[in-house]
């Protein structure tokens, strides 16, 4: 098996932006982010998810949007929005393209913040125990550390649904994340002198409908393909994938796994009911 390695992949995965939340008293329809809290009667919801209608003498939470009309909600209590990832130890870092070339890494860390009703952003991206060819690689754009250490442009995310089935409260959520202009690219970085470049999109599913501090952020990814690779919303034929190529030649599609833990500054939910 081809070892093409690739690090910038992981690049996504990190801002997974895994505790956001939902429905509501706002202008954006759900999936939304935001915070589902206890609140004295009357109350919309049953459940610490706002899943749940209340009935009489049920109610005991209210949704607050994250963001109202793109200003962050200060209501009951001023949101902190800020996260920041790890990956998982002992779980597997890597980009594999459909031809079967792998890129590894051994460690990854990031930061992001939750920037409106469905929107986030992945900051200070960077992964260490780079290797491809047997060999360290180390990122060109953006500058990387040394040897092993390839770094990633920031990156802009944005949830919705990833399948519609059954029950609202049931539906998937996923986020996209794209690199955040002016880049172009997720990542460009060599290996034993051969020059290599990530561009595209990635995705992942998130969890949604429930209220969570810490959460497993996870990119999964089979013989180079993502899963999931659009949106339900997204026209057919749609498809939001990772490539690589090599020496400037041919970009191939690739895919990223990756296994984070992402820590919010406060319980944040991905909302799913109107």
């Amino acid at each position: 098996m081809k070892r093409f390695r690739i690090v910038g992949l992981c690049l996504a995965a990190i801002f997974a932006l895994t505790a956001i939340v939902a429905t509501g008293a706002s202008a954006e329809t759900p999936p939304e982010v935001g915070r589902c809290l206890k609140k004295a009667a009357p109350a919309k919801w049953k459940d610490g998810g706002c899943k749940t209608p209340s009935k009489p003498g049920e109610e005991k939470f209210e949704w607050y949007p994250a963001f109202i009309g793109g200003v962050p909600n200060e209501n009951p209590k001023p949101i902190k929005l800020k996260y920041k990832a790890a990956f998982k130890a002992g779980t597997l870092i890597q980009l594999e393209t459909v031809g079967g070339e792998k890129i590894i890494a051994h460690g990854q860390t990031s930061t992001g913040e939750v920037t409106g009703e469905k929107t986030n952003i992945g900051t200070n991206i960077d992964f260490t125990g780079v290797e491809a060819f047997e060999q360290e690689c180390e990122s060109t754009k953006p500058k990387g550390s040394g040897k092993g250490d390839v770094k990633v442009n920031d990156l802009n995310g944005r949830i919705d649904w990833e399948k519609q089935v059954g029950e609202q409260k049931k539906w998937k959520v996923a986020n996209l994340f794209v690199p955040k202009p002016p880049a172009t690219n997720f990542t460009e970085f060599e290996c034993a002198s051969v020059p290599i470049v990530v561009r595209g999109e990635v995705m992942n599913n998130v969890t949604a409908g429930a209220m969570k501090l810490t959460a497993t952020v996870k990119f999964a990814a089979t013989k180079g393909k993502q899963k999931p690779e659009k949106f339900s919303t997204d026209p057919a034929g749609t498809k939001r994938v990772l490539e690589s190529n090599k020496f400037g030649g041919t970009f191939e599609q690739a895919g990223q796994t990756l296994t984070t833990i992402q820590t919010n500054e406060e319980k944040l939910e991905i909302g799913l009911m109107e």
